[in-house]
């Protein structure tokens, strides 16, 4: 049995991935429909720098 987590980010039950979207990794919610989480911080994908603010970030 496959119990997912809840999102380390806010909390929402469900499971979450990291996804690449734009070259952003961006946290998004299974149980949602891959929502983006709206509190996690993307990062550059590339790098693994996490970006500073939200700012320019794309939905997944």
């Amino acid at each position: 049995m496959v119990v997912p987590s809840p999102c380390q980010a806010c909390g929402v039950a469900g499971g979450t991935d990291w996804v690449k979207v734009a070259g952003l990794g961006v946290l998004v919610h299974n149980a949602r429909g891959r929502e983006r989480c709206p509190v996690a911080l993307p990062f550059d994908w590339e790098t693994g720098k996490p970006l500073t603010s939200l700012a320019g970030a794309v939905a997944a």
